[in-house]
């Protein structure tokens, strides 16, 4: 997030000379980053570029000088190597730049002393951008991005700076990518307590195991003279030796595993450009939190080993050697009561749970964590997945290459039809999808619900700003302004994807049907503004079938004052009537107008059809996937040339982005197919040992049963049910621990701020509790197997 947020704490706006003054002796701040003024436009090559002021730490604060230098003086500039060639000058540098000033139409020469590497916020919209010095004496305002010092409260710092420098606590905003370590470290206490419990839980459900099958060579030890004080102390040095061995086996492993992780999801090879630094990404070792660990499974396993030792001396030498203190539990189900042999059965198996309940209750424990955490991580896995969803719509990162237009508002502008054609027959391009956007009037006269709170304060500001807002009353009708978009088959293939209410055939729309695309207010009030939210509440109430009503300049000449504040009287329009088709969460095409009102989609050749001329305004483009760097960066420049022969196309390449996006995603999944598996393990070994304990405990009982005629099908059926009762409860408790836990994931995660509601997840916890159960049918007659080949007299003669 730093490399398109900026790696600073907060940022502060409209300052003085002297407040600047005040925050550069300020010892708490690390450092400052400054921008004077509001950017100037400039326009070459048939782009528009901005060009803004900064000091060298604002220019380099998510980027890196590549080649030459940071400009010194008034006249030198430095860009990003791809805006250069949108801009058609080779990026080389200590060369004369012309550009023309758009308010003033002369002419301006800079030197190019610097190129930069990729600014990812910028690449992300388009924005082409020329940068250098402050200018002195200047009277224009400053804007101020800190970086407080790692030991400052970060909170107690803002409401010094609000004193210090006079101004409200609303100007001082925080940095989405800000570093908040109390946060980070609650986390990690929380992964950390997870992990330690769940594998205590596994270490002491199969040490004690190992204890309770050794009580009776306990109690013969004790009968020959051991003292209680002696089989503590051996049974501790065990666990220490066990200890002593697993401990920097367990470190190294962790290490390895923590390397591998580096390497499979990409980050070993990843390199981010920071305060004019290549950032890599390596492996830390975290000393602090392992030298914990490795303290606290210490005392874990001294408390273990006294209570074990405990455990197997409080009863007298000849009880322990008989067996006499696995005997415990109340008898609630009498065999007597029972009806028929499946009850009879099923009363034994009951009579077994309660007969030894400690060990009953620690297999629920067990599988009840593991269902309650494999719950957790597939819940995970799915808000990664929505994460990355969401993301890649956020930043339009819907092609390897992208030409798009910061705004338009006449349908001509734009990538012409036969640069278009070119685009696509360019050697190494697959696939490409575009959008024809035709500006137009939406009839508003049906009374469509929507929500006029904010559709009212949303056109009084832009009445405020521009004079004119986004609806009103044309001297006709009624109307609100929004586009008509004309997709390829390949864009409207990809928008199936995003259909929340109805469905459309992409091959097989109507020259009378459209796709709407309405902003919604998510259901979580967390978010203020409405976006392109699955859930939540449309702006505007439309449903499939609605029709809805439209007119177009028969002359489509939208560019203009008379248009806009809708006083061309003596234009003559075209109206049309569309039905709804189905619409959608997310228009995929960039929508670089940004429309607040309902968006309508169709096919490109009905929007061709109306205006023969119309241009793209937006294009993705991916290329052949065996394509190397060299050549994946000929094709970015071929692109840049066909796409700087028209006005305010920029064009750039986000295969790099694509990758971060996925690296993020793949990392995170890494985690938790690596966490599933090694608990998985644990587990499994856990209800392994419980059962096989479970049914060696009462191997005497079970074979004078069969020496009276129980077959051993029926002890199977014993064992099955006794194994199937522990872990329905176990499901049924693990369903009620699973509600807070998944609460907590959703809490921390950042599905709130992009409009999705809490659900638990029923159809993840069915999966796993479905596959609990199936592993204890499975364990239930994978132990009994033995008992087939086993004879009766051999078994009763063996001592367990």
């Amino acid at each position: 997030m730093k490399t398109e947020f900026t790696p600073s704490d907060c940022y502060v706006d409209d300052l003085s000379e002297w407040q600047i003054n005040l925050l550069r002796n300020d010892p708490q701040i690390k450092w400052i980053a400054l921008q004077q003024g509001m950017h100037d436009l400039y326009g070459r090559n048939g782009q528009r570029v901005l060009l803004t002021k900064n000091d060298d730490t604002a220019i380099t604060m998510m980027t890196k000088i590549t080649d030459g230098r940071l400009p010194e003086k008034t006249g030198e500039i430095v860009a990003e190597r791809w805006v250069l060639l949108n801009l058609g000058i080779e990026p080389v540098i200590n060369q004369e730049v012309n550009v023309i000033n758009e308010e003033t139409g002369k002419e301006k020469k800079f030197k190019l002393v610097g190129i930069l590497s990729d600014s990812y916020g910028n690449k992300k919209y388009g924005l082409l951008d020329l940068y250098t010095v402050m200018e002195n004496n200047s009277t224009d305002t400053y804007l101020a991005y800190l970086r407080f010092q790692d030991s400052v409260n970060y909170e107690s710092q803002v409401k010094t700076l609000q004193k210090k420098l006079g101004v409200s606590r609303e100007q001082i905003k925080e940095c989405p990518a800000r570093e908040k370590l109390g946060e980070l470290h609650l986390i990690d206490v929380g992964i950390i307590s997870v992990l330690l419990v769940i594998c205590m839980v596994a270490f002491y459900g199969i040490y004690r195991i190992a204890v309770l099958s050794r009580v009776q060579q306990y109690g013969i030890l004790r009968a020959i003279g051991m003292k209680r004080k002696q089989l503590y102390k051996m049974i501790l040095l065990e666990l220490y030796d066990i200890y002593c061995v697993s401990v920097p086996i367990g470190i190294l492993g962790g290490l390895g595993v923590a390397w591998l992780v580096l390497f499979v999801s990409g980050d070993r090879s990843t390199e981010v450009y920071l305060c004019n630094e290549t950032v890599k990404f390596r492996m830390i070792i975290p000393a602090w939190q392992i030298i914990e660990c490795v303290v606290v499974i210490f005392l874990f396993i001294s408390v273990l080993g006294y209570l074990l030792g405990k455990k197997v001396t409080q009863y007298s030498v000849i009880d322990t050697i008989v067996g006499k203190e696995t005997e415990a539990g109340k008898r609630l189900f009498y065999i007597q009561n029972a009806h028929g042999k499946m009850g009879t059965l099923f009363r034994m198996s009951c009579k077994y749970i309660m007969k030894d309940l400690k060990t009953s209750g620690f297999v629920i424990l067990t599988i009840c964590l593991g269902i309650t955490l494999f719950t957790g991580l597939a819940y995970k896995a799915k808000i990664l997945k929505l994460y990355r969803e969401d993301t890649r719509e956020m930043y339009y990162l819907n092609g390897e290459y992208a030409l798009t237009m910061l705004y338009f508002d006449d349908v001509r502008a734009g990538i012409s039809r036969q640069n278009v054609e070119k685009i696509e027959n360019l050697e190494g391009i697959k696939a490409v999808k575009t959008s024809s956007g035709l500006p137009i009037r939406v009839i508003d006269e049906d009374g469509i619900e929507r929500n006029d709170t904010y559709y009212n304060e949303r056109n009084e500001a832009l009445e405020e700003l521009y004079g004119y807002g986004k609806s009103g009353y044309d001297g006709k009708n009624q109307i609100y302004k929004s586009m008509l978009m004309g997709y390829n088959s390949a864009a409207l293939k990809a928008l199936q994807e995003y259909v929340i209410e109805g469905s459309f055939n992409p091959d097989d729309i109507g020259e009378d049907e459209v796709i709407l695309s309405v902003l919604r207010i998510d259901d979580t009030k967390n978010n203020e503004m409405p976006g392109f939210y699955k859930e939540g509440i449309p702006l505007m109430e439309y449903h499939v079938g609605d029709e809805i009503s439209i007119k177009y300049r028969k002359d489509l000449k939208t560019n203009s004052n008379e248009y806009e504040t809708l006083e061309d009287y003596d234009a003559e329009y075209i109206y049309k009537t569309y039905r709804v088709k189905a619409i959608v969460s997310f228009p995929y095409m960039f929508d670089c107008n940004k429309i607040q009102y309902p968006l309508l989609i169709t096919a490109d050749q009905y929007v061709q059809k109306i205006a023969p001329e119309s241009g793209i305004q937006c294009m993705y483009c991916d290329g052949d996937t065996d394509t190397d760097l060299s050549q994946q960066d000929f094709l970015e420049q071929q692109l840049i040339r066909i796409g700087s022969e028209n006005s305010d196309i920029s064009t750039r390449s986000l295969i790099t982005e694509k990758k971060q996006n996925e690296m993020f995603y793949r990392k995170q999944m890494v985690y938790i197919y690596g966490i599933s598996i090694i608990v998985f393990i644990l587990v499994m070994i856990n209800i392994i040992n419980n059962f096989r304990y479970r049914m060696q405990k009462r191997t005497r009982e079970i074979c004078m049963l069969r020496a009276i005629g129980m077959s051993v099908a029926m002890i199977k059926r014993v064992m099955l049910f006794e194994n199937l009762i522990l872990g329905l409860v176990a499901v049924l408790t693990a369903f009620v621990f699973s509600h807070p836990v998944l609460k907590y994931l959703y809490e921390v995660s950042d599905m709130r701020a992009f409009g999705h509601e809490f659900r638990f997840a029923y159809t993840e916890f069915l999966v796993v509790a479905m596959g609990t159960v199936v592993i204890c049918i499975f364990l239930s007659f994978g132990i009994l197997k033995s008992w087939k080949i086993k004879q009766i007299i051999e078994i009763m003669g063996s001592f367990e």
